[in-house]
């Protein structure tokens, strides 16, 4: 009787473990991306770490630049992760591949996204709030016209955060639905999703 218990006990106990992972896995939970509120994502990759806000991109559906907040930041011994301003790109929810802008296209156009890459740029920092012993660094792609110069790579490191915004050109506005912001890497890719709805 006792061993017939057991048995049960036993055979209940592996069905909650594998239900746990099944589910698990059906939520994607190793896949190393997780919200951070609404408008924010956290995705851990094996060579990069990287906190994505869109709040900004909910807020300008129609408007022709997609303006993204991102820190970037080497995991944990990573050494240096070089990333090249080809390497970003975001893929539309229709499927297209949009370049990050260049400097000129940025800067020829800051005055008109001037606010909205300010606004962008209030949900960071992100990464410092969990290491605080990481160091920002001075280095991004787009820069406005009175800050320095930008960057066509930047080199990554684990013991620092480099931050800014990323913009895009979007050929017949920003559009609600699930955007990628897609970094390849030398070794390996960063895939962020993000849902785009409108605000309430």
């Amino acid at each position: 009787m006792r061993g017939t218990a057991v048995n049960a006990a036993s055979c209940v106990l592996t069905a909650l473990i594998l239900a746990l992972a099944l589910s698990q896995g059906a939520h994607g939970s190793d896949d190393g991306v997780r919200e951070l509120g609404r408008h924010g994502v956290l995705a851990e990759g094996p060579e990069l770490t990287v906190a994505l806000g869109f709040r900004q991109a909910a807020r300008s559906l129609g408007d022709e630049w997609l303006i993204l907040a991102v820190e970037l930041t080497a995991a944990p011994r990573g050494g240096v992760v070089t990333v090249d301003r080809s390497d970003i790109q975001v893929i539309t929810p229709d499927g297209r591949r949009l370049a990050l802008a260049s400097q000129e296209e940025f800067r020829a156009g800051y005055g008109e996204v001037r606010i909205r890459v300010d606004r962008a740029l209030d949900f960071l920092p992100v990464l410092a709030r969990y290491d605080e012993s990481r160091m920002p660094c001075d280095r991004w792609f787009l820069v406005d016209p009175f800050s320095g110069f930008a960057v066509d790579e930047l080199g990554v490191n684990t013991f620092q955060v480099c931050s800014g915004p990323l913009a895009f050109r979007v050929a017949g506005g920003v559009q609600p639905g699930r955007w990628r912001l897609v970094i390849e890497l030398a070794e390996s890719r960063v895939d962020v999703p993000f849902e785009v709805e409108a605000e309430d």
